[in-house]
């Protein structure tokens, strides 16, 4: 069994442990990276306060190991925490609670095996 993990290429902590932020964000735009040999299949966010995931940012699209893919998304998140699920073709999954999408307009987020 892998175990993956999603690494934001600023600083992971600040990324990852940031204190919620509440405001309309711009749009954020970043790189998602697959450093895994599994195919990452789908791509979920989702406001930590609730149980349940918007729909799959991926839709019918997958992104292979070692591939890369820009994420823009311009839909006026009212927030800037959010928690990330990410579903592989081997049937696992990775997730990471509250992740400050405000800080990673330009940055990478990459997924590495561990």
């Amino acid at each position: 069994m892998h175990i993956r993990s999603l690494v934001a290429a600023l600083a992971a902590s600040a990324a990852l442990l940031a204190p919620a932020a509440s405001a309309q964000t711009e749009s954020i735009n970043f790189t998602l990276t697959n450093n895994t040999e599994h195919v990452l299949t789908a791509l979920f966010i989702s406001l930590p306060s609730t149980n349940e995931w918007e729909e799959d940012i991926f839709g019918a699209d997958v992104l292979g190991s070692g591939e890369s893919f820009e994420i823009s998304i311009d839909d006026g998140l009212p927030e800037c925490v959010y928690d990330i699920r990410a579903d592989f073709s081997d049937g696992d999954s990775v997730q990471v609670a509250e992740v400050n999408f405000c800080e990673l307009e330009g940055e990478e987020l990459a997924i590495n095996e561990e």
